[in-house]
């Protein structure tokens, strides 16, 4: 979707009919727009979701007001004035004219609601044009209601994308915009086929197998309630860990709280590296006992066996090398190496005999001074692990000392925050306590709802097998219990196709999101996108990874990476089931507008958000005033820029008001005096 032009027709300021375009290329992707505060920056870029879908963003107040004031206060009573928005764009190869139109007849001094109507023209590649028979259902599959969230925002409200309430909306938006939610689509419409089938078979199948079917269906419907349980915890566990967060930072920044609560904090994150410490020194300790503990049990092992060994030598049991095949030869040959004769069953006879019984094989007494030779490094071998248990000891014991010492001053400091003098201190903290316990609460129930659905999971493994066993004479009922375990088998091979999807779209979403973010911060944080896609910061000090709390500016930096990195994945699947032969060429291309990108950043990282803007999407609309655009972003931004404008003001202020923006070395009008409050679209280039 590539955005060409924007027609407003009495909308809110916008005075008559005022056109700005859109149009742009991959050299240039930006068009720039400043305006004063209440010049309608806001309204312009709630025209677009006004013309999409009919709806403005809550920040958007008396949203009922659409025909401009003045124009509204001049219309005589009975007559009807048109407010409209007009958008021109292309999508896959045809252009689109979408227009939302809405006539309010003057009844009162007050504007009705409107009901607007939405009409929407295709161009194809031939030139020709004709009428969309269903325009909403068009526009919401050309760009779904919940995902333009990432493409159409006010910088200074985009971090309401990091809040923990907003999670599962954002998953939500992102398996639409990654090509995730028909697999799911998939996985949530086969229970219902695997319904019809069953039915058959309880019905024809017999008593046992409608008897197992029957339980199974029991089970099914109560994973389906647990699951939907489930949602509703984390949903509200989520909403609760938000809030617990909300109350800490009033309590961190409280004047009379905050030495108190910034020494709570240090304390904590000690604490949390105290812990780190001792467990990680307890599994050095296990894994020490696991891989080497055996020494300690060699002792009177080694001294026994030693002292066999030699007994065994002395009584010559243990010989030095001696071939049993050389003394066989001596005794056949009837004469010993010393020249005696060796007549059968004479003494030489018998002692050389003797001597064959005590000669052993090599492999026996090698393997004997193999041992000989191994016994005597146990002893410092035992010694060393002796050592080193005793100094994992003593570090254990020391870690256990400093948690227990840093537990009793962080209690302690918890008792002083709720025993403050100061009564909002003391309710603050009361009301951080509750909300840890209803977390606790709640973390308990939703550990439990888990494990039920685990068990659950497996006794409908159980059941589906022992259904696949029982005997079914109706053909009709064997054909529908094979075409059920034909629907399940399909549905987890889903399951798994989508829960591999998800975690590859996640860890790719979370590269591209450590990327951008590291170009922007000048800070050592990293972000992360969990497994729930919940965006955190987190910091390394000294090996333990700590989270950062996020301020209102980090927030802002975390969530338009995030939206860059959306935009950039999105394009990037699209463009690989391209080279499948199953996408058009601007498929997954959408435009950004943004309002108060910069919201309340420093001078350095607006400038570093400059340097990203125009990586972020094939096409910006960038909105600014002149404190947040002019100086280091303009300079950034402008070799980006195709198209130039201003929201001109035009104000009944009492006295003389005018205001100018200087623009590439031109001074143009900002503020004016007028006769009735509008703003006016001026296009500089």
């Amino acid at each position: 979707m590539k955005l060409q032009s924007i027609t407003l027709t009495n909308f809110r300021q916008f005075k008559g009919v005022q056109t700005f375009d859109l149009s742009s290329d991959t050299i240039k992707p930006v068009s720039l727009l400043f305006g004063a505060n209440g010049a309608g920056k806001t309204t312009f870029l709630n025209a677009f979701t006004w013309a999409l879908y009919g709806s403005m963003s809550e920040d958007v107040e008396q949203q009922d007001r659409m025909v401009t004031d003045s124009v509204w206060r001049e219309l005589p009573m009975g007559d009807s004035a048109e407010v409209a928005v007009e958008l021109r764009f292309d999508h896959e190869g045809r252009d689109y004219r979408l227009l939302r139109t809405a006539t309010l007849r003057k009844e009162s001094d007050q504007q009705g609601t409107p009901s607007p109507e939405v009409h929407l023209w295709m161009t194809k590649p031939d030139g020709s044009s004709e009428i969309v028979g269903a325009p909403q259902e068009t526009i919401y599959s050309i760009l779904p209601r919940g995902v333009s969230r990432f493409f159409f925002f006010n910088g200074e409200r985009i971090e309401n994308l990091v809040k923990k309430g907003a999670y599962a909306e954002v998953q939500k938006d992102i398996k639409v915009l990654l090509d995730l939610e028909q697999v799911e689509r998939a996985i949530t419409h086969l229970p219902k086929v695997d319904r019809k089938l069953t039915a058959e078979l309880k019905k024809h199948g017999g008593d046992k197998a409608s008897e197992i079917q029957d339980a199974i269906d029991t089970l099914t419907e109560r994973q389906t309630a647990a699951r939907e349980e489930l949602k509703l915890l984390e949903g509200g566990l989520a909403t609760l860990v938000e809030e617990r967060d909300s109350v800490t930072d009033l309590l961190r920044q409280h004047a009379e709280a905050a030495p108190i609560q910034a020494e709570r904090n240090e304390v904590t994150k000690e604490l949390d590296e105290a812990r780190a410490a001792r467990d990680a020194a307890i599994a050095e300790r296990a894994h020490l006992v696991a891989t080497r503990g055996f020494l300690a049990f060699t002792d009177t092992l080694g001294v026994a066996t030693q002292a066999m060994a030699d007994n065994l030598y002395q009584k010559g049991a243990l010989p030095a090398p001696l071939k049993r095949e050389f003394v066989d030869q001596l005794l056949e040959d009837g004469k010993c190496i010393c020249g005696t004769e060796l007549a059968e069953h004479s003494e030489p006879w018998e002692h050389v005999k003797d001597w064959r019984q005590r000669a052993g094989l090599q492999a026996v007494e090698t393997a004997w001074q193999q041992l000989s030779g191994q016994i005597a490094p146990l002893s410092g071998a035992r010694d060393e692990l002796r050592e080193q248990l005793a100094a994992l000891m003593k570090r254990i014991g020391a870690e256990r000392d400093r948690v227990a010492r840093l537990e009793e001053r962080k209690s302690e400091l918890d008792g002083k925050l709720k025993n403050s003098p100061k009564e909002v201190v003391a309710d603050l903290e009361t009301k951080r306590m509750d909300l840890d316990n209803r977390i606790g609460i709640k973390n308990q129930k939703k550990g439990a709802v888990e494990s039920e659905l685990g068990t659950i999971a497996k006794d409908i493994e159980a059941k589906t097998k022992e259904r696949s066993r029982a005997e079914v004479t109706d053909e009709l009922a064997a054909k529908a219990r094979s075409r059920s375990d034909l629907v399940q088998s399909v549905k987890r091979a889903l399951e798994e196709i989508l829960a591999i999807r998800e975690e590859d779209m996640r860890k790719r979403l979370d590269a591209e999101l450590k990327a951008v973010f590291s170009s922007i911060t000048h800070q050592n944080h990293v972000p992360t996108l969990s497994e729930g896609f919940e965006l955190t910061l987190h910091k390394n000090v000294g090996g333990v990874e700590l989270p950062v709390p996020k301020s209102t500016g980090e927030n802002q930096i975390l969530s338009l990476s995030f939206v860059a990195a959306v935009s950039k994945l999105a394009r990037e699947i699209r463009k690989e089931r391209r080279a499948e032969g199953d996408a058009a060429v601007d498929a997954g291309t959408y435009p950004i507008v943004m309002d108060a990108a910069f919201g309340s950043l420093d001078q350095d990282y607006q400038e570093a958000v400059s340097r990203a803007l125009a990586k972020m999407a094939p096409q910006l609309v960038v909105l600014v005033s002149k404190s947040q655009g002019l100086g280091k972003v303009v300079t950034e931004l402008m070799p980006y820029v195709s198209h130039l404008g201003v929201i001109e003001t035009h104000t009944t202020a009492p006295g003389s008001v005018a205001d100018d923006i200087e623009l590439e070395g031109m001074a143009y009008p900002y503020i004016r005096s007028a006769e009735s409050d509008h703003s006016e679209l001026k296009v500089i280039k």
